[in-house]
């Protein structure tokens, strides 16, 4: 089944903003403000933590008990490295909730390898009507690997990872589904991914179901000329590091 193209319901729906970038950004300060809050709240434990350790040194100082008072700086100092830690985070976190657009876009542009004009001609293109909406997985599965529906555009593929991950349409060279493992506690468990490489050997990938990712890869396949489509599901490791190799030492 073809995917469904861009549409005004949806765009008001998922963009309401009118960009992809700029709700990316929203996300972005919205998410540093919640984690600026509970690193704020850790903070205060670790400097209750210190000031109860140099009670407890001043303590043993004056009781004359040399070895306690050691081991008190020692824990004093860990509590301090995991201060200064967060603090450092505390910064970031604060500029990343203070960011504009334009700091997205640029971010953007360097995780990529593009020009931020070029970041900007995908965020034009990305809602237009002739631009396709990529459903990798299902809603669940797909909130769980924190990646939200991709987009075709005239131009450019985005798979809908939250790092806004881009490539050319023109430097595609191959495309595949492959499963890689992970753990819950101690059980083994697969997934499956849809990974698109290009000329380059930069790669882009996005959780998928099989059946949704082999109907991605068809379209992918009808929608960019050249785009070399691997039938087999690759294993991650050797097989998988072997198909990229092949893609980009053959420009075929």
């Amino acid at each position: 089944m073809e995917p469904e193209q861009m549409n005004e319901q949806y765009r008001e729906k998922r963009f309401p903003q009118g960009s992809v970038l700029i709700r990316s950004n929203e996300k972005t300060r919205k998410s540093s403000k919640v984690l600026l809050v509970l690193v704020t709240l850790l903070e205060l434990l670790l400097a209750a933590g210190e000031v109860y350790f140099l009670s407890l040194i001043r303590y043993h100082r004056e009781a004359g008990h040399a070895e306690q008072v050691t081991i008190g700086w020692v824990f004093f100092g860990v509590l301090a490295l995991f201060f200064l830690l967060l603090l450092w985070a505390m910064t970031k976190l604060v500029k990343n909730a203070k960011a504009g657009p334009e700091a997205t876009i640029a971010a953007c542009a360097k995780h990529n390898g593009l020009s931020e004009e070029e970041v900007r001609e995908f965020d034009r293109q990305a809602l237009r009507s002739d631009s396709y909406i990529l459903k990798c997985a299902g809603a669940v599965s797909a909130a769980m690997a924190n990646q939200t529906d991709g987009l075709l555009t005239r131009d450019y593929l985005w798979l809908g990872d939250a790092a806004n991950s881009i490539l050319k349409r023109s430097e595609l060279a191959g495309a595949c589904l492959y499963q890689w493992t992970y753990y819950a506690g101690r059980k083994r468990l697969h997934a499956t991914s849809l990974a698109v490489v290009d000329r380059r050997g930069r790669m882009i990938s996005a959780e998928a179901d099989t059946q949704r990712g082999k109907a991605l890869l068809a379209f992918l396949a009808g929608q960019c000329p050249g785009l070399r489509v691997e039938e087999r599901l690759l294993r991650e490791g050797k097989e998988f590091d072997q198909w990229k190799k092949d893609l980009t030492a053959d420009p075929a």
